[in-house]
């Protein structure tokens, strides 16, 4: 028999969870409504598991388990709740949960899974206790161990040393029974390892190694690595077995490869540095992981931050064998191009990317080949699956292995679009400056929002006009003796922003002649005036703008916060509800039972559904709006559905300013096409412009809907499924002031068009 205890604040799914339990016979289920009421039962009684809620009032489920935990208890524990968020179950984990499995669902597949989990965790558990208490009758193995070995008894003196010590510290056999252990360890370890070793007398070190310096009987000292275990009490022990081994290499190791991991944290802060210090890193790299090959957790760590960094690199890395086929092709190339590294690794260069040839990229590679470091001037490339022309710097670099033998090419591809558009729009720009020197100023001084000239070179102010003056309160005189850097409240990120020369930083906070502090939308532009290096920057004050947003956005959290404890507590009303109706289903009603049982447990699902489904929209109106790429985002939500019906993106380079849930307004529409759509084959997102206004139009070739219910479908509770999909779109965009209807041909196709008004729209060319 497995005796249970299961905490839970809610008494019905307490009754139903001992219900389905003990009707296999093999559990005993114990039932509290607190986590306080359990943790005293815990002192009094025995038991073999523990089932906990998450969320209960006065103490959790992870407060309740960290408190077992802390009191040394290692008893099963199982997390049974509803909230399925991702950071709970890492918690719970990290936290010391054997398990975690989530309410809802089928509840007879639910409470069998609960069943297993628990049978199989208590089998592990009274394993393991048999092999602790069977740990005394091996003693023999002691003298043949390779490790030193020590019981140290009540008073922490050296009561047994294996024979091993003899030989790797040089003192006579046993000659070190009734000593110390503290008088041979080194003084500048000697209070750590005693504090750790009280740790393990009081039972709250779990087995943690220690590392330390022991003499010799030749007065040297070697570093070693010990683990101790309380045995006392244990009959043939009754003390603290230490097990030590010498670790003097693998500390040597562990300093090289703390030196070589901070040449490689250093090697790939700066990628955009030249050919030779890439190459030598790489070198480093490889000469590093030869020279660590013995031990193989280190060499996992070295591989596995490795990867983190060809992972995260904001420029792509490719890698080629000596036939020119690709071994490597990260993230960012996969985000660039759109194509996945497995269409791409074992492909030849010639072959999958044939418009390269004209650029010259095969034959820096062979070069590369040849030992030679190659930087390629910056060239348009066309990306045909996204439909757009990129810029494109690489650098290509030999790859060699320890023995300085040349195996392939490692390559740095970087994204030069961004610089080379701005540097378009400069030219552009100075060319119309250098027209009309006169237009300028009367533009200049006629400009309502705040303008600043600036030096580029000493970031002195040359000039402004009379809005800056009044928005600082400075005067004119006052300002022209100032530096841009004087006006910031961040002057090491506007440093910052100047020295990158971008085009715009969307928040900055600067600070006025009275010492307030308010955020600013700032646009800079670069160009040459008297023949010197200027910037215009035109400031928007984004005060009143903030404090209306953060007091929307609190709002919108507190209510989130409130939705989401309802929301807990009703789901787990239904779970018990649905568990007794499927118990009353299974008991063989008569027909006429049976069919009301029946429809009663579809009202309960459909219940839930809804329920479940507001839960993707607790973020609504809570994050502020941001530019977003169209095609980017709608490709992210046509990528979560699993059909082969074809999508084809014609919006280029548009972004919209708009609530960072318009993936899921894509998604809304993709499911409402592929549901409902009756025969579609393909949906293309294309736009075109209605005056200063921009329409985009998502389209699909199935049976569209009828004109009586053009409007109606974005009505709440209208539709076959939740009923909410098409409403919660129309919200969505309606918080920066989007429009979206339906304006297909019935039998033609849907189309639902996006009416996005000027301002709220931009192309990145």
């Amino acid at each position: 028999m497995i005796n249970v205890l299961y905490v839970d604040d809610e008494q019905a799914l307490l009754e139903l969870t001992k219900l389905f339990l003990e009707q296999s016979g093999e559990f005993s289920v114990d039932t509290i409504l607190s986590a306080q009421e359990a943790a005293g039962l815990l002192r009094d009684r025995h038991y073999d598991a523990i089932i906990s809620d998450y969320q209960m009032p006065g103490m959790n489920g992870i407060e309740f388990l960290r408190q077992v935990r802390q009191s040394g208890n290692i008893i099963p524990f199982i997390i049974f709740t509803g909230k399925g968020r991702e950071e709970v179950v890492i918690e719970a984990i990290n936290s010391g949960a054997d398990s975690y499995l989530q309410k809802g669902g089928n509840p007879r597949v639910q409470f069998a899974e609960l069943g297993q989990k628990l049978r199989q965790m208590v089998r592990r558990s009274r394993a393991e206790r048999a092999l602790r208490k069977g740990e005394a009758r091996y003693r023999a193995i002691f003298q043949n161990a390779t490790d030193i070995i020590r019981v140290l008894d009540r008073d922490g003196r050296i009561a047994y040393e294996s024979p091993s010590s003899s030989r790797i510290l040089g003192y006579p056999p046993m000659s070190l029974k009734g000593k110390d252990p503290m008088d041979y360890i080194h003084p500048d370890d000697r209070d750590r390892i005693r504090a750790d070793l009280a740790s393990v007398y009081a039972k709250t070190n779990p087995g943690v190694p220690s590392q330390y310096r022991m003499r010799k009987a030749d007065g040297e000292y070697l570093w070693v690595e010990s683990v101790a275990t309380n045995l006392t009490g244990v009959e043939g022990i009754d003390g603290v077995v230490t097990t030590t081994r010498p670790i003097t290499e693998r500390k040597a190791a562990e300093e090289e490869l703390n030196k070589k991991h901070e040449e490689l944290n250093a090697a790939f802060e700066q990628l955009t540095a030249t050919e030779e210090e890439l190459r030598q890193n790489y070198a480093e790299l490889a000469n590093s992981e030869r020279r660590l090959s013995e031990s193989e957790r280190l060499i996992r760590a070295s591989e596995a931050f490795l990867r983190c960094v060809i992972t995260d690199a904001q420029e792509g890395i490719t890698a080629y064998d000596t036939n020119l086929r690709f071994t490597l092709w990260n993230p960012f190339m996969e985000e660039l191009t759109g194509i996945p590294e497995g269409d791409v690794v074992g492909k030849h260069l010639e072959e999958r990317f044939p418009q390269f040839n004209a650029l010259g990229f095969p034959e820096n590679l062979r070069r590369a080949l040849h030992g030679e470091t190659i930087e390629s001037p910056d060239a348009p490339v066309e990306i045909s699956i996204k439909k757009r022309t990129v810029w494109l710097r690489c650098i290509a670099s030999p790859l060699y292995d320890p023995d300085g033998k040349i195996t392939g090419v490692i390559g740095i591809v970087q994204d030069m679009t961004a610089r080379k558009e701005a540097e378009l729009a400069l030219l552009a720009t100075t060319g119309t400056l250098k027209e009309s020197e006169e237009k300028y100023r009367n533009v200049f001084e006629a400009k309502n929002d705040p303008l600043l000239l600036v030096d580029v070179e000493t970031r002195a102010i040359l000039d402004l006009n009379p809005a800056a003056s009044a928005l600082y309160g400075y005067t004119r005189e006052e300002l022209m003796k100032m530096a841009l850097v004087d006006l910031s409240a961040e002057p090491e990120k506007t440093q910052e922003t100047l020295d990158r020369q971008v085009p715009r930083v969307s928040l900055r906070y600067h600070r006025k002649k009275d010492g307030s502090v308010f955020p600013a939308d700032i646009t800079l532009a670069y160009f040459t005036f008297k023949g010197r290096s200027v910037l215009i920057l035109s400031i928007r004050d984004l005060t009143g703008v903030q404090q209306i947003g953060d007091a929307l956005r609190i709002a919108n959290v507190k209510l989130n916060l409130l939705m989401g404890v309802t929301r807990h507590d009703v789901l787990n009303s239904l779970t018990a509800l649905l568990g007794y109706n499927t118990i009353l289903r299974e008991r063989e009603p008569d027909a006429a039972t049976s069919e009301v049982l029946e429809k009663q447990q579809k009202v309960l699902l459909a219940v839930r559904s809804q329920i479940e489904f507001t839960r993707s929209y607790d973020d609504l109106g809570v994050k502020a709006p941001v530019w977003q790429h169209v095609g980017n985002t709608a490709s992210r939500a046509y990528s979560q559905f699993i059909n082969t019906i074809s999508f084809t993106c014609d919006t280029g380079d548009l972004e919209i300013y708009a609530d960072p849930m318009l993936e899921k307004v894509f998604y809304n529409l993709f499911d409402n096409a592929f549901r409902y759509g009756e025969g579609v084959t393909n949906v293309r997102l294309y736009g075109a412009m209605d005056g200063t206004d921009l329409l985009l139009y998502f389209e699909d070739n199935g049976i569209g809907i009828p004109d009586s219910d053009k409007t109606r479908i974005f009505s709440r509770g209208v539709g076959k499924n939740t009923g909410l999909g098409l409403f919660l779109t129309r919200e969505i965009l309606a918080i920066t002031r989007l429009g979206i209807t339906e304006t297909g041909e019935y039998r033609k196709g849907a189309r639902f068009t996006f009416r996005i008004p000027r301002g709220a729209y931009r192309l990145l060319k």
